[in-house]
C-alpha cells in the first residue's frame, strides 16, 4: 500500500512536471509575438489539440492574427475589413497571456510570462 501512494505521487508530480514544460516549451514564441504584440495582446488557445496564438494590437479594427506553435501565421481575424479565415471560430480554451497596461479594452494589464512591461 505504501509503494502504491509512493507510485501514484511520483505520477502525479511527473505530470504536473511534464505540463509545466510543456507550456513552456513555446516560450521562445511567445517572446517573438511579444515582440510584435508589446502594444497589443496575446491569447493562447487550443486547436486541433495544438497550442496556437490569437495575437492584435491595441487599435479597434486591427483584427487579430493567429500562429502555430511555431510563430508561423495561420490564419487572420480580420472582422471589421472581412478577412475572417475559419480557424477563427474552431479555437477553444483561450487565455489571454499578455494584455499591455492602458489598453483600449480597458482590461488589467496580464503579462502570464513576464515579458516586458
Amino acid at each position: 500500500m505504501k509503494n502504491l501512494r509512493y507510485a501514484i505521487g511520483l505520477l502525479l508530480i511527473m505530470t504536473l512536471v511534464f505540463n509545466y514544460n510543456k507550456k513552456n516549451d513555446n516560450i521562445n514564441t511567445i517572446k517573438k509575438l511579444y515582440k510584435t504584440y508589446k502594444n497589443g495582446e496575446i491569447s493562447e488557445c487550443n486547436h486541433n489539440g495544438e497550442t496556437v496564438y490569437i495575437c492584435g494590437i491595441s487599435a479597434y479594427d486591427a483584427g487579430g492574427v493567429i500562429y502555430d506553435k511555431d510563430g508561423e501565421i495561420i490564419g487572420s481575424c480580420n472582422y471589421a475589413w472581412g478577412t475572417v479565415d475559419s480557424i477563427c471560430g474552431e479555437l477553444e480554451d483561450c487565455e489571454v497571456i499578455y494584455w499591455m497596461k492602458d489598453n483600449i479594452w480597458g482590461q488589467p494589464h496580464v503579462d502570464k510570462y513576464n515579458l516586458g512591461d
